[in-house]
């Protein structure tokens, strides 16, 4: 190899005048990676649009916290899988890039379509979310009418302006990224903490009328007795927990990128476990069976939080609520389409995803055009979305099975973490349990959630998800048919020690 040329993907050279310009790297620390990873869970946002279906499907009696426990304890492994596996390959494409590497580039490949596939459909979905709560702060102030509000055309422009908005500032810059996802942080975490133990510690001190007492069953998993729920429930619970790996997408950006991305997603999980289980808790001591039913039955379920805080604290908390998860929605937005360009950078950089998604506008340092790319894709499916009640009616579908593509890219990267350690796995019996079983079988379950979910729903709601993930099947064939690169031809490799 010569002077002029880098080892570029799977150890082929390439000419210096073909390299492309580098993200901007060490420019996140450690309390920047957790920032990141804990709004891309965008807790406000998560229970505003998933506690009331939480509670309906697994009961409002108990069950709802318990399911937040069981989800986290296999996503909890998949993070320590992708803190092992960035430990030793830091890549911007994370569980797209391990796949390849010591799976199967097919199967990495299509990995890599699912995260794609997930990150779209969450970014066309968050921002009409965004919009609506807009929209209904204007309703609130007395802005505008409530007939107006619910314009779809309206709630479109709205959105898009949202969206565009958070596309500006990640292709400005990860510094400006950040910063800004510290502001949603501060705004909706003080705002759900707060809220949540104010109205737990009214309960225990005045028991006002129509609140429940807590009850430490709540928080029991053996009570859960069918299976159906707890895998319906966990698919759910694992949306609850979905956004931590944003921190590991960002590892070419992060001061030392082999460790602290990792350490931000463990942090962040256990942080979140808290915050879910304390707001869950205190929604169920506060709002009736009857009304979390009336919510769902009315497609008024993302009013859960605003209806608790109104509730709970008062009239004026309602607005502070409806800030808080308006804020969360629209940083979780900004934090999927983050991952989401850096997947497509990663697999362009491979050459098997167009080549201008690799592009790296050399002044920010960030990928600008495929940034913008899946930005007007996700606009494009936000008036289709708003303008067809049909093609609205099937993206819901998607929307509540979301959980389900979740699981599979989180499960198969599980099990690959598991496959690239097996020439070292029992060298230490730590590193046995938190670096390959546990991962293993948190893989495995995650998996068999995500069957039992698509078997038992009624085929027209599994369809849409089916299909999402079944296109990326041709793609790879005519892909290793067509790509004449490397990719493809390199066989999977295996560590042969645990640490670097």
């Amino acid at each position: 190899m010569t002077m002029t040329e880098v080892e570029g993907p799977f150890g082929v050279p390439v000419p210096e005048r073909e390299r492309a310009a580098n993200l901007k790297a060490d420019e996140l620390n450690l309390f920047d990676s957790t920032a990141v990873a804990i709004s891309s869970v965008a807790p406000a946002y998560s229970l505003a649009t998933t506690t009331v279906f939480l509670f309906t499907t697994v009961g409002v009696a108990y069950l709802g916290p318990s399911v937040l426990w069981v989800s986290f304890v296999p996503v909890l492994f998949i993070a320590y899988s992708y803190f092992h596996l960035n430990r030793r390959d830091p890549d911007c494409g994370a569980s797209y890039a391990w796949l390849s590497k010591f799976m199967s580039p097919s199967m990495g490949w299509f990995n890599g379509w699912v995260q794609i596939a997930t990150s779209v459909i969450f970014c066309v979905a968050a921002p009409v979310t965004a919009a609506q709560n807009t929209l209904q702060f204007f309703v609130d102030r007395s802005w505008i009418a409530s007939s107006t509000a619910t314009n779809p055309w309206l709630q479109a422009v709205v959105a898009a302006l949202w969206l565009a908005l958070v596309t500006f500032i990640c292709i400005w810059g990860i510094r400006w990224t950040t910063n800004f996802q510290w502001i949603m942080v501060i705004i909706e975490y003080v705002c759900v903490i707060v809220f949540s133990i104010w109205a737990i510690t009214k309960v225990f001190v005045s028991h006002p009328a129509g609140t429940l007492s807590f009850q430490w069953a709540w928080l029991n998993p053996l009570n859960i007795k069918s299976f159906g729920a707890l895998a319906a429930g966990a698919a759910l619970g694992v949306f609850f927990f979905w956004g931590w790996d944003t921190s590991v997408n960002l590892n070419e950006e992060s001061k030392n990128k082999s460790k602290t991305p990792g350490h931000a997603a463990i942090i962040s999980m256990f942080f979140l476990l808290v915050i879910f289980t304390v707001n869950v808790v205190a929604v169920q001591m506060w709002v009736p069976s009857s009304k979390i039913t009336e919510l769902a039955n009315a497609n008024q379920a993302t009013t859960v939080m605003t209806f608790f805080a109104q509730h709970a604290i008062g009239q004026w908390a309602l607005y502070v609520m409806l800030i808080a998860v308006l804020s969360s929605t629209v940083g979780t937005t900004q934090t999927t389409l983050l991952p989401a360009a850096r997947v497509t950078l990663s697999m362009a950089r491979d050459r098997v995803f167009p080549k201008l998604f690799a592009s790296i506008e050399p002044t920010r340092q960030t990928p600008a055009i495929g940034t913008l790319v899946i930005a007007l894709i996700c606009v494009i499916g936000i008036f289709l979305t708003q303008g067809s009640p049909t093609i609205s009616s099937q993206f819901g579908n998607l929307i509540d099975q979301i959980g389900v593509l979740v699981g599979f890219y989180y499960g198969i990267t599980g099990i690959a973490c598991a496959w690239a350690y097996r020439k070292v796995a029992f060298k230490d019996w730590k590193f046995f349990l938190h670096g390959v079983a546990l991962p293993f079988l948190s893989g495995v379950a995650l998996l068999a959630v995500g069957c039992e979910v698509g078997l038992t729903e009624p085929w027209t709601t599994s369809l849409p998800t089916l299909i999402t993930m079944a296109l990326g099947i041709p793609a790879v064939v005519l892909l290793k048919i067509f790509n004449k690169g490397p990719f493809f031809k390199v066989k999977p490799i295996a560590f042969t020690t645990i640490e670097e």
